[in-house]
């Protein structure tokens, strides 16, 4: 009787440790998003150019053949003369507000900056000016009772108590985040527009790209959808948008085809008709964090599960997936890895960032079985093949930016050059 009695105290005291003590209260840690209200004309209407300023919070990196451009999550992007590998140096500031993704083909920058698409003319980097601005492109503003439009999220690890049965406690059980209005009225997710969300294609942009481009097509995939933009001289204009489910990750463009990677599956659609792309095929694997990367008759897909960066799962692999047969992607080989990142090719070669695990360096002359042929320990997450240079590269890390030549015979990674962060 007295070891039953100890028993039931153990459970009392458990259920006492997440509960509050009123009864039918849950107490929480979790991540809370207060919303952030302002005057959306005066921020559309912010002068482009700015002076050069230090970078605070990284997010999207393209390098071209003489510039490179480092975007500053919700602000805008850093441009840098890379003329001289050796000695990169920051040329401006391009300010725009709410940027979290672009991509760049030419002279045109095409970024996404929360409810809008925006066009930008780089043809004169010293003055690049606006194109055109497609409003509401992803969403209709969300305005307050005191006609403030919404424009963003503060985001803060809080602990409180909910009811048992209430809508934060509901929600907490399948999201990490809640969503607060400025009355501290909760927010359904599906409400939010998905350009709010912040990160991460061509071979010259890596492979955590959420932005692709046709002649005259233009497709950006949020964290549910994708979007089709008919991308005119002077003018852009959304005409098409399709619901592709939950978590989706990535975009690369090759030939007619788009390759999207999502949490749960690479999603192949085809775009002969190209203001409205269809389904092709899915293939499925298990949950994890997805670039996917095409190459001729094969796709190389990177799945990572990590809880440090919300990666949910247990694989961490190389998978090379056969897509000869397009409405029937199957796997032929999986390469057991740490932690896999961005990639991208160059010549034959296959570029792995595996975070703290360093960079692996396939050789791809047999596309389906791709054979390590160099590893080193730099800590890297995505990978970038210079347009015109074969050997060279610029990586991402933790650091900064880093340009390295890469020896293929010696197998030798030299530095060339870093931008801190």
């Amino acid at each position: 009787m007295k070891r039953n009695v100890i028993s039931l105290l153990l459970i009392l005291l458990v259920l006492a440790s997440g509960c509050n003590r009123e009864i039918g209260e849950v107490t929480l840690t979790y991540n809370k998003a207060t919303a952030v209200y302002g005057d959306l004309s005066a921020i559309r209407a912010t002068p482009l150019i700015a002076l050069n300023r230090a970078i605070e919070d990284p997010g999207k990196i393209f390098m071209g053949e003489e510039v490179l451009l480092i975007g500053e999550e919700g602000k805008g992007i850093h441009v840098f003369d890379n003329n001289d590998a050796n000695n990169p140096f920051p040329v401006l500031f391009i300010d725009l507000p709410f940027t979290n993704e672009f991509y760049v083909q030419k002279d045109i920058i095409y970024a996404v900056s929360h409810y809008d698409m925006v066009k930008i003319d780089i043809s004169n980097m010293l003055a690049p000016t606006i194109i055109d601005r497609d409003m509401h492109a992803f969403s209709e503003p969300i305005v307050n009772n005191q006609g403030e439009t919404l424009i963003g999220f503060d985001f803060d690890v809080v602990t409180e108590s909910f009811k048992l049965n209430g809508p934060e406690a509901q929600a907490l059980q399948e999201e990490s985040i809640i969503y607060f209005d400025y009355m501290n009225n909760m927010i359904p997710k599906s409400t939010i527009p998905s350009s709010f969300a912040g990160n991460g294609t061509e071979t010259d942009q890596g492979t955590t790209n959420r932005i692709a481009l046709t002649d005259n097509h233009l497709y950006v995939v949020t964290d549910n959808s994708i979007l089709t933009f008919v991308d005119n001289p002077t003018e852009l204009s959304v005409v098409d948008k399709q619901y592709l489910g939950e978590d989706v990750e990535t975009i690369y463009l090759s030939d007619n085809q788009l390759f999207i990677g999502t949490q749960t599956a690479m999603i192949i659609m085809d775009i002969t008709s190209e203001e409205s792309p269809t389904l092709l095929s899915s293939y499925w694997h298990p949950m994890s964090c997805d670039p996917v990367l095409p190459n001729g008759s094969f796709a190389y897909v990177t799945l990572r599960s990590t809880n440090q960066d919300g990666c949910t799962g247990e694989e961490n692999s190389l998978t090379v997936v056969d897509i000869s047969n397009i409405h029937d992607p199957d796997d032929v080989m999986i390469v057991p890895m740490n932690s896999p990142y961005g990639m991208c090719i160059q010549n034959n070669n296959l570029f792995v960032g595996e975070g703290t695990n360093g960079i692996s360096i396939f050789n791809i002359t047999t596309p389906s079985a791709p054979v390590v042929e160099m590893s080193f320990p730099y800590e890297i997450y995505d990978v970038m093949p210079h347009p015109n240079a074969a050997d060279r590269i610029l990586t991402a890390g933790p650091e900064g930016l880093s340009q390295y030549e890469v020896d293929y015979t010696a197998k030798t990674m030299t530095l060339l050059s870093a931008i801190a962060f």
